[in-house]
């Protein structure tokens, strides 16, 4: 079973950590969300999807796409 993670980093000094903001069945809602947050009135300095897949018995991160406030669009992380 695979989910997707949709999650924030403020640019407040105050508020720097990451906000999950929620977990989606498919990358298309989740990247869906992701573009929501991104064009409001106040975008996050970062916005990450992460894609969780179950793995013996437990779930690990197996992928990440990231949107810094200065790139245009999201761009998958490689590792």
């Amino acid at each position: 079973m695979t989910f997707f993670e949709v999650e924030y980093t403020s640019d407040d000094y105050y508020d720097c950590y990451p906000h999950q903001i929620g977990i989606y069945p498919t990358f298309e809602k989740a990247m869906g969300k992701a573009n929501e947050l991104s064009n409001g009135e106040y975008p996050p300095a970062e916005i990450d999807i992460w894609q969780w897949e179950l793995r013996q018995n437990e779930y690990v991160k197996i992928k990440n796409w990231n949107k810094h406030e200065f790139d245009a669009d999201f761009k998958e992380v490689k590792e």
